[in-house]
């Protein structure tokens, strides 16, 4: 016979699995005919040139809108940074999103996420499209006085086909994700000081002075967290999980920490 002890403790595991990760979740834009933050934190987006909402969105995510950016200069959405931004300056973040666009057609050194100075060149980070030729390949930038130079993915990402990236950061040393699988990772720390301070958050495109590298395609459900996300929360998004409630990889375990000293408790009496 179930006890009523097993049968609480199962509802409590099964809570435990949907905790989301909202305190972690600095930005959240679901681009479904808004530039909203969803995650609570005000950091809205604004629209700048050819960015129109299109129908076409990843088959995992099922409904809505996704944003189309036209590659024209001037065009980009435009983040305020209102609450835990600029992302790049802490020690442990992820940016996730879902991108559709070609590598092969107008799109070399495209920017599908940047943060940058708006008075300066110096410093930047970016992940786009690759800069010396037309191909599939992710591109990743850092500059801060020095750069490693622009850094390669392996697999394939802008192939006109819906994809979903994350980028796991730890330490300045980011991992790439495409599609849920771990794809690379790039060591960017020796070249990180106390000088990187970015004041401007956009995607689609790079706001310096003046704009630039602006994307041609489609993005979709763009959020972005103050923790480094597992593996398996990775893989959640790729799935077409919403950023929202991304479950906690430890609740499940501190659970059954606690059940098992309910157990025990049980036991001795």
């Amino acid at each position: 016979m179930v006890s009523r002890l097993t049968v609480s403790l199962c509802f409590v595991v099964v809570l435990s699995i949907s905790i989301p990760t909202n305190a972690d979740l600095v930005g959240y834009w679901n681009f479904d005919d808004n530039t909203e933050d969803h995650s609570g934190n005000g950091n809205h987006g604004s629209i700048e040139g050819g960015v129109s909402y299109d129908a076409d969105v990843p088959g995992a995510l099922g409904a809505g809108t996704s944003a189309s950016f036209d590659g024209a200069a001037g065009t980009f959405v435009n983040v305020t940074q209102a609450a835990g931004l600029p992302i790049t300056t802490q020690n442990a973040f992820t940016i996730s999103m879902w991108v559709k666009g070609d590598g092969t057609v107008n799109n070399v050194d495209d920017r599908i996420f940047s943060e940058g100075m708006s008075t300066n060149n110096n410093p930047l980070f970016n992940l786009g499209t690759k800069n010396n030729g037309s191909d599939a390949l992710f591109d990743f930038f850092f500059r801060n006085g020095g750069s490693p130079g622009h850094l390669f993915s392996d697999g394939d990402v802008f192939d006109d086909t819906w994809r979903h990236l994350a980028w796991v950061d730890v330490d300045h040393n980011g991992t790439l994700y495409i599609d849920g699988v771990a794809d690379k990772s790039f060591d960017y720390a020796s070249y990180v000081n106390d000088g990187f301070a970015p004041n401007t958050t956009t995607i689609g495109g790079i706001l310096r002075a003046t704009d630039c590298c602006n994307y041609t395609g489609l993005i979709d459900d763009v959020a972005i967290y103050s923790t480094a996300l597992s593996a398996d929360q990775v893989g959640a998004l790729a799935g077409g999980a919403a950023p929202p409630t991304v479950p906690e990889p430890s609740s499940l375990v501190l659970v059954v920490v606690g059940l098992l000293g309910l157990l025990r408790v049980r036991r001795s009496r």
